[in-house]
């Protein structure tokens, strides 16, 4: 019974992990741009939205995404991710994964669209 309730407060954690903290608004039109973007390029970032700065934001924001996803015919997996730069930059993405295939290249993609350099074995 201790192990049940220990891997039930490990899924709980992560469950709240994944919850952005703080409620945002995300209009319609914002989300539709996204939504256009990631089908056209395969990804978004902070280039296309400066709100991505904002963690908690660009988690809630990849969740609106692919909410409108889910009700497309397409549904692609939409994924979204932070990592760890060299010199301290923290950076998001949110791709579709049937465009760009691994979190290496979600990760390299990102690198070379901001000109950061990436640190080995990133996890933010």
């Amino acid at each position: 019974m201790a192990q049940k309730a220990k891997e039930s407060a490990r899924e709980k954690k992560a469950d709240e992990e994944e919850k952005p903290e703080k409620d945002f608004n995300y209009p319609t039109d914002e989300v539709k741009k996204a939504v256009d973007l990631i089908n056209q390029k395969g990804y978004i970032t902070k280039l296309d939205f400066k709100e991505m700065d904002d963690d908690d934001w660009a988690k809630g924001f990849s969740k609106e995404i692919d909410k409108v996803f889910q009700k497309s015919d397409k549904n692609p997996y939409i994924y979204y991710e932070k990592f760890d730069f060299v010199g301290g930059d923290i950076d998001s993405i949110i791709w579709n994964m049937d465009v760009i295939k691994t979190r290496e290249e979600a990760l390299e993609k990102l690198a070379d669209l901001l000109g950061s350099v990436w640190k080995q074995n990133n996890r933010v």
